[in-house]
């Protein structure tokens, strides 16, 4: 045909008056607002070219994907009904469904889509990520581990499905491995400060701080204005016992995301452990550095008896206390050694005070001496076996001695403790 006859035949194909649009050219206009990101313009269209062919899956399936788009899951799901119908052995309108079923919070009606999609596109690395995401939201953790893998297997270059599996595994106590997907995640996605949020977990977890605040820092520097990031590098400040730190990037996260109810939590936290605590009476015991518990019961007073020949050392509250005051401070302002001293000297002068050895286990919990900070928890708890606050930080130096379920156990001791005060 000549170039001249070509071009009539594509004039006459775009004049209007060659005959009404069919539903062909509506899908077509349609697929080409959705492309260029105009998704609610584009309903009209395929409202149309379902009206002019009830049985073309095409019109069904893309108006529900555009639904998606603007928010309307449960009328994309209407939609994905018909295109299921219209072709029930293809996996796409199964997988589309799955994930409507996903955004509309029902995961058992989601997980059982894409398993059926599954049985028909074993290879699906969509279906795959989905279903593992219903499952994990259905609390199904191995199940959507696998799936994870799976995908992986398939496409191990897919940083969302990293990160996804990366959740459940940190979840899980599984801290290697986590890191492992995460810092993957990290070389797909360089400039994802979720990412380097993600990673920066993982190292904190590993007691790798300073490369846990590096990632929390570059974050930061990648997306100024993300609340999360500024909550969780104050929150690692504070773990960290930089309680000044902490509270000004806690301040910063409140300041971006006012009703930001962790990072309200956490700067109370910072903020009492910065007060300066009053001055002491004689057996006075100071406020607890997690959270306020009562203090240890001091032995009611006994009628000294008469010296035989020479008086035995006894125990002095007072300089117990100053001690154990000044201890804290120290330690509220990260000056552990100081710190370390000035709690011995409060338990040199009263061997009995639970007060002295958790503040000087959580000292030692802070420079990541295992060891001794378990003894003077336990030593705690041995004189006032109802000290919550104690078992609450046992728990934490348990869990970092990779003893996760001794730490368990110790955590739900703390809480029980604490909801009979």
């Amino acid at each position: 045909m000549s170039g001249a006859g070509v071009v009539f035949l594509w004039l006459l194909a775009a004049d209007p008056a060659s005959g009404p649009a069919t539903s062909r050219d509506h899908l077509r206009r349609a697929d080409e607002l959705v492309a260029a990101g105009h998704a609610a313009e584009a309903l009209p269209d395929y409202t149309q070219a379902i009206k002019l062919r009830l049985d073309n899956p095409d019109a069904w399936m893309g108006r529900g994907k555009a639904l998606m788009l603007v928010g309307r899951y449960r009328d994309a799901i209407d939609d994905f009904d018909e295109a299921v119908r219209l072709e029930p052995g293809v996996a796409e309108p199964l997988v589309e469904r799955g994930f409507a079923f996903g955004q509309a919070g029902d995961f058992r009606s989601a997980s059982e889509d894409l398993t059926r999609a599954l049985r028909i596109a074993p290879s699906s690395v969509r279906a795959l990520a989905l279903r593992g995401a219903a499952y994990a939201k259905l609390g199904s953790s191995g199940q959507a581990i696998e799936d994870f893998t799976r995908a992986l297997e398939l496409d191990p270059n897919d940083p969302q499905v990293r990160l996804a599996r990366a959740a459940l595994y940190a979840a899980g106590g599984q801290n290697h491995e986590a890191l492992n997907d995460r810092e993957v995640a990290v070389r797909l996605l360089p400039a994802s400060a979720e990412a380097l949020l993600a990673r920066g977990g993982s190292y904190h977890a590993l007691g790798m701080h300073d490369q846990g605040l590096a990632d929390r820092s570059a974050a930061i520097r990648l997306n100024p204005t993300l609340a999360e990031a500024w909550c969780a590098r104050g929150s690692a400040y504070f773990l960290l016992g930089e309680f000044v730190k902490a509270a000004d990037d806690l301040e910063h996260a409140l300041k971006l995301k006012p009703d930001y109810q962790e990072a309200s939590d956490v700067l109370a936290k910072a903020k009492r452990a910065l007060t300066p605590e009053p001055a002491l009476a004689a057996v006075e015991a100071p406020a607890e550095l997690v959270e306020q518990i009562a203090p240890t019961p001091t032995a009611v007073p006994q009628a000294m008896p008469p010296p035989a020949v020479k008086a035995l050392p006894q125990a002095n509250p007072k300089s117990a206390a100053l001690h154990n005051q000044r201890g804290r401070e120290l330690l509220y302002q990260g000056r552990y050694q100081q710190a370390l001293s000035e709690l011995t000297a409060a338990i040199e002068a009263q061997p009995d005070l639970a007060l002295a050895y958790n503040a000087r286990g959580f000292t030692y919990h802070l420079m990541h001496q295992s060891a001794h900070a378990l003894a003077d928890f336990d030593q705690a708890i041995r004189l006032n076996p109802a000290y919550a606050n104690a078992y609450y930080n046992r728990s934490l130096a348990r869990t970092a001695a990779g003893d996760k379920a001794g730490g368990a156990a110790d955590e739900v001791k703390a809480r029980e403790l604490s909801a009979q005060k």
